[in-house]
């Protein structure tokens, strides 16, 4: 439930309840560290499809 809320809060966070929950403090600070753990995963993924790009462009150079 509290990933729930965390996802709604980063969509809007302004809501006060969400399904028959009041939304508290601790909720908003799990929302901030959702946000950040998203932000982190989507940064790990782009470095790593960088890296396959600068890899196989590499081996596209070597073969020639």
């Amino acid at each position: 439930m509290n990933i729930f809320i965390a996802e709604a809060l980063s969509k809007n966070p302004k809501i006060l309840r969400f399904c028959k929950v009041d939304v508290t403090d601790t909720h908003r600070l799990e929302a901030v560290f959702f946000a950040q753990y998203k932000h982190n995963k989507a940064e790990e993924e782009k470095k790593r499809l960088e890296e396959e790009e600068r890899k196989k462009a590499e081996a596209e150079e070597n073969a020639t």
